[in-house]
């Protein structure tokens, strides 16, 4: 049986939150400061979260739906390969080849693996994140000293250094109109992320592990637990329906080590039943324990 799908939709989502609450304070900071220096690291700040929010979200989808990624991934070396996780590394190594690209590449990538619209981002709003991009790479490489690597890579909306040899400059006014555009772009990303993957709840999580750990007909979610699809959360145990009593010692113990970090229940851990685990359950063990915090967050 497959590993199952345990992506929710609120975790896909968070590192775009992030990024939009930075964006908020930054855009509060900004008001009370006229200090190029200040401004230049809020700007940089805030081009920063951006394109982390994007990184990021791809990482957890990925990491959550292997199958989205490509069918020719970015090579995995050899430590790599012996010492690391390799899912997360090719997962790593794909987000980090893809954020070396032009930033439409990037966001043409981005919207096929997460299977929202390819324009969703205006051709206005890509000119001006082309721009933004251009002048925080000139800001860390060049001191804001235009070149021909801006020249090349910002797009129409490139600006003409003024005064001091043909420096951009970095104000107030410039500042806002860029978290502007990068805080509209994220919004409407998040917007049909949560469209597209209403479906992929808590609930939903936590129930696609229940039904992979517990292969038996005997086990049903719903006869152990009852939910709140409102808050999307499991609430009590059903202790009146509940199946467990007929579950062999190992599936016990399953149960036993669920219902400890769901609901505190305490139980009597038996030297036994742990060394008494075959091959199978020694690997459903593993993957219960690696992602036993679902069942806490």
């Amino acid at each position: 049986m497959d590993k199952p799908i345990l992506l929710q939709k609120k975790k896909l989502v968070k590192p775009i939150e992030q990024a939009l609450e930075r964006i908020e304070k930054i855009r509060l900071r900004k008001v009370n400061n006229v200090d190029e220096i200040i401004l230049e690291g809020l700007f940089a700040l805030g081009v920063a979260s951006f394109e982390h929010s994007i990184s990021d979200t791809l990482k957890t989808l990925l990491t959550q739906i292997p199958d989205k990624l490509d069918l020719k991934t970015e090579p995995i070396t050899k430590s790599q390969l012996i010492d690391g996780n390799p899912l997360n590394q090719a997962v790593e190594n794909k987000v980090n080849a893809i954020s070396y690209k032009s930033l439409p590449d990037i966001i043409k990538y981005f919207t096929k693996v997460t299977d929202i619209p390819e324009k969703i981002i205006t051709e206005d709003e890509m000119n001006q994140l082309l721009e933004i991009k251009a002048t925080r790479n000139l800001l860390i490489h060049n001191n804001l000293m235009v070149n021909p690597i801006y020249e090349e890579t910002a797009g129409p909306n490139k600006r003409s250094g003024n005064g001091n040899g043909g420096r951009l400059r970095i104000n107030q006014d410039y500042l806002f109109e860029s978290l502007v555009v990068m805080r509209t772009v994220l919004e409407k990303i998040k917007t049909e992320l949560l469209e597209k993957y209403k479906d992929f709840t808590k609930i939903k999580a936590v129930k696609n592990l229940f039904n992979y750990i517990f292969k038996t007909p005997v086990m049903n979610f719903d006869h152990e637990f009852d939910v709140d699809e409102e808050n999307d959360t499991i609430s009590a145990i059903k202790r009146n329906t509940s199946h467990k009593e007929d579950l062999s010692s190992s599936e016990r113990l399953f149960f036993d080590i669920w219902v400890a970090h769901t609901h505190g229940d305490r139980f009597e851990f038996s030297r036994g039943e742990f060394f008494g685990l075959d091959k199978n359950n020694i690997k459903k063990m593993a993957y219960l324990i690696e992602n036993i915090y679902i069942l806490k967050t």
